[in-house]
């Protein structure tokens, strides 16, 4: 048996991505205006369709999103400019503010996906590259 919920999300003019943690907890939701909402998903359920937490740390739209397996992380990206991609850390709702290395250059983000341990972070750029990050948090990494 499936089942199929709807809902609205807060504040939003224009979806542009989504995204669900692998464990179904969480829920994501970027918009046009830059904006992520992410959900408890027992809470939507339960009829509090408020988001846990709002994220305001882009500045454009949001093209891509993605929580890592254990859904701690979720990564929120734009490909409208250059280097415009955060790290949100799940338990805290916080973003970490030490990403992305000020050292470095993203380019334009298009995709990303993580390890199946959680230990590994690949990014694939507009000008073709894929960037490999070593999380070290994660003890398998």
């Amino acid at each position: 048996m499936s089942y199929f919920h709807k809902g609205v999300d807060e504040g939003c003019i224009t979806g542009t991505a989504i995204s669900t943690s692998q464990n179904g907890n969480f829920f994501a939701a970027g918009s046009d205006s830059c904006i992520v909402n992410i959900y408890n998903h027992d809470e939507f359920l339960g009829g509090n369709r408020k988001p846990v937490k709002t994220i305001e740390n882009l500045t454009t739209k949001v093209d891509f999103m993605k929580f890592n397996h254990h859904a701690q992380i979720l990564v929120v990206c734009s490909s409208m400019k250059k280097n415009i991609m955060k790290l949100v850390h799940i338990p805290s709702y916080t973003v970490f503010s030490n990403w992305p290395p000020s050292n470095r250059t993203l380019q334009f983000p298009r995709c990303l996906d993580f390890s199946p341990a959680g230990g590994m972070m690949a990014m694939g750029n507009a000008a073709g590259h894929v960037l490999l990050y070593k999380l070290n948090h994660y003890q398998h990494a």
